[in-house]
């Protein structure tokens, strides 16, 4: 808009006695996660995608979140967990609501109720299929306490649903993408991940 931008940030053309717009710049967002990829790696897939500029914090030891991080997220949202997104004012923590609130503020959600509706569902599948493989893969779980158990719950996991419902729904969609048809939205970065 180059000199039509007046120093607050209006747009004004000569001889119109009205603001026609504001313009605003985003701020810098801050995203919260433990110092691996885990939960966080796809939301900042999903930052880095729309190329948003954003603080990426990484809390290394359990101290650095519980007697540093998160008290001062729970002034702000006293659902204080890890991931959380800051932007501006909004707190919004738990995975879900992260990547939901960056699917609507970065228009990756769909544009009509059945679409947001599918990309909701496919976020809670993508965190169960996630669960279920945590059972499966850390040690502290104690589910697999053998290579030979490991091998039989693994193959057991991949063989049966959640993963052919994923197959069906790209099946259906007759796209390369599960919600939009244009481009990916969260869910499917959580999916990949």
């Amino acid at each position: 808009f180059g000199s039509r931008v007046s120093a607050n940030g209006l747009l004004a053309w000569p001889g119109v006695p009205f603001v026609c717009c504001v313009v605003t710049k985003m701020a810098v967002m801050e995203l919260g996660y433990w110092k691996i990829r885990g939960l966080g790696a796809p939301l900042r897939m999903v930052l880095e995608y729309k190329e948003v500029q954003y603080k990426d914090t990484q809390y290394a030891e359990f101290p650095d979140w519980f007697k540093g991080g998160k008290p001062a997220i729970e002034q702000k949202n006293p659902f204080a967990n890890l991931p959380y997104l800051v932007d501006g004012d909004t707190v919004v923590c738990q995975t879900n609501a992260v990547f939901a609130y960056l699917a609507e503020k970065l228009d990756m959600a769909g544009k009509d109720l059945q679409t947001k509706t599918l990309h909701q569902t496919i976020l809670c599948e993508s965190y169960d299929v996630r669960d279920a493989m945590v059972q499966i893969i850390y040690p502290f779980k104690k589910v697999c306490r053998t290579p030979e158990e490991f091998e039989e719950q693994s193959k057991a996991q991949l063989e049966n649903p959640p993963f052919a419902k994923f197959e069906a729904c790209l099946t259906k969609s007759g796209g390369d993408w599960f919600v939009l048809p244009d481009g990916p939205s969260p869910a499917d970065f959580h999916v990949w991940e």
